[in-house]
C-alpha cells in the first residue's frame, strides 16, 4: 500500500517536473563558473563556461524521481575517451560530454514517456510561448530591458545604446532586436518558428502569436523560412481559418522588414567565411576524432564558434561520427508521416547552415532534444503502424 503511494506520488511530481521544464525552457536563469579552462586570452567567454541552469535542476529531479537509467555502448564511451585525450583543452570536453550526457538521458526520458505527456508538452509549450513573445514585444517597444522580476527568468540587461547589443537600421533608425530571455535574437526567432510548427492545430492562437513575434528579432533566416512556410501553407490549403489573419500580418511585417531594414549584425560576411575556413582547417588537421566536443574555439583561439552547425559537428567530433549522426537523424525523418514535424526537423537543418544556436545554447540545445525525442517516437509508432497493417 505505501508503495503503491510513493509510486502515485512519483509519477506526480515527474508530471509537475515535465511541465516546468517546458514552460521554462526559454529561461536562461542559471550560474557561471569561471575556472581559467573557459578563459581565451584572459577573456571569459560563454561558451565555454560551466553552468548551472535552472532547467539542470528541472532535469535532476526528473533523474532522481525517474526510474530510467541509461546505458552507453562501449564503442561510444570509447569514442568519448579519446575525443578528451586528443582534445585541445580535455577539461571542457569533459564538461560539454557531461552536458551531451545530460541531453541524451533527456531524450531517452522524453521518448520513453512522450505519449502519455504530449498534451503536457502542448500545454506547456503554448505557456513557454506567452509569456517569452510578451517579453519579446515589451523589449522591442521600451527599446531595453524590463527588469525586475523577468530578471528570475534570466532577462539580460538589453539597451539600444549598448554595445554589443544586436540591433538593425529600421527607416533610418537604430533598433534593438528582440532578446526576451534568450542569448540572442536568432535564438528567439528559431525557438518560435519551430514553437509555431508544434502547436499548429493544436494551439493555433499561440502558433498566431509566435508568427507575429518572429520579424521583431530581425533574424533573417527565421524570416525567409516563416515567409516561405506561410506561402507554401496558403497554396496547400493547409493553414488553419483561425491563422489566417495572423499569417496575413505576418507575411506584411516581415516583408516590410526586408524592404526598410538593414541589419547592423556583428557576424559580417568576411568574419562568417573566417570562420569557415578556421573550421576546414580544423577538420582537415584532426578528420577522425575532430579536436574534441566544445573545443573548437579554444583549439582556433576564437570567441565564437562557426555559424554552421554542420561543420562545428565535423571538426568537433570528425568525420566518421558526424557521418554516423546525420545517418541515424535522416533514417528516422523518412520513417515519420508527420508533415508539421517534418518541416520543424528542416528548419534546424535550414537555419543550423547559417547559424550555431542549436548546438551551442543551452535552451536551444533543449528544444532541440524534445524535436528529436518526438522525431524518434513519432519514427517508431509509424514502423509499428505499418507493421500492424501488414
Amino acid at each position: 500500500m505505501t508503495g503503491d503511494i510513493i509510486s502515485s506520488m512519483s509519477k506526480k511530481l515527474e508530471k509537475i517536473l515535465l511541465f516546468l521544464l517546458v514552460i521554462l525552457l526559454p529561461s536562461q536563469l542559471a550560474f557561471h563558473f569561471w575556472p581559467s579552462w573557459s578563459l581565451i586570452n584572459g577573456i571569459r567567454v560563454d561558451y565555454l563556461s560551466p553552468t548551472l541552469y535552472l532547467t539542470d535542476l528541472i532535469i535532476l529531479g526528473l533523474f532522481l524521481s525517474s526510474r530510467l537509467r541509461v546505458r552507453v555502448s562501449l564503442p561510444v564511451i570509447i569514442f568519448v575517451v579519446l575525443n578528451i585525450l586528443i582534445s585541445y583543452s580535455p577539461l571542457v570536453s569533459l564538461y560539454k560530454w557531461l552536458r551531451a550526457l545530460e541531453y541524451f538521458w533527456l531524450f531517452k526520458y522524453l521518448v520513453q514517456n512522450i505519449h502519455k505527456s504530449s498534451i503536457i508538452n502542448l500545454k506547456s509549450l503554448s505557456l513557454a510561448v506567452i509569456w517569452t513573445a510578451a517579453l519579446a514585444w515589451w523589449q522591442f517597444f521600451l527599446q531595453h530591458s524590463v527588469g525586475g522580476l523577468w530578471w528570475w527568468l534570466g532577462e539580460r540587461p538589453l539597451s539600444v545604446t549598448a554595445p554589443l547589443i544586436a540591433k538593425v537600421s529600421f527607416s533610418g533608425q537604430i533598433v534593438m532586436r528582440s532578446y526576451a530571455t534568450f542569448p540572442h535574437p536568432n535564438a528567439l526567432a528559431g525557438f518560435l518558428l519551430v514553437s509555431a510548427l508544434l502547436l499548429y492545430r493544436r494551439v493555433p492562437w499561440a502558433t498566431a502569436l509566435a508568427l507575429l513575434t518572429i520579424p521583431i528579432t530581425f533574424s533573417r533566416s527565421a524570416i525567409i523560412l516563416e515567409i516561405g512556410i506561410l506561402i507554401i501553407g496558403i497554396y496547400l490549403k493547409i493553414v488553419n481559418w483561425k491563422l489566417k489573419i495572423a499569417t496575413a500580418l505576418a507575411v506584411v511585417v516581415s516583408s516590410i522588414y526586408f524592404l526598410l531594414s538593414t541589419t547592423g549584425s556583428i557576424s559580417s560576411l568576411p568574419e562568417r567565411i573566417y570562420l569557415i575556413l578556421n573550421s576546414l582547417f580544423l577538420i582537415f588537421k584532426s578528420p577522425f576524432l575532430g579536436v574534441g566536443l566544445g573545443n573548437f574555439l579554444p583549439s582556433a583561439g576564437l570567441f565564437q564558434p562557426v555559424h554552421n552547425i554542420y561543420l562545428l559537428l565535423a571538426s568537433e567530433l570528425g568525420l566518421p561520427a558526424f557521418l554516423i549522426i546525420g545517418y541515424y537523424v535522416c533514417k528516422n525523418y523518412l520513417k515519420i508521416g508527420n508533415w508539421k514535424l517534418k518541416i520543424a526537423i528542416l528548419v534546424v537543418a535550414a537555419t543550423g547552415l547559417v547559424d550555431h544556436y542549436w548546438l551551442t545554447l543551452h535552451q536551444t540545445s533543449l528544444m532541440l532534444v524534445l524535436l528529436l525525442s518526438l522525431l524518434y517516437a513519432k519514427s517508431d509508432k509509424h514502423i509499428l503502424r505499418r507493421r500492424s497493417q501488414r
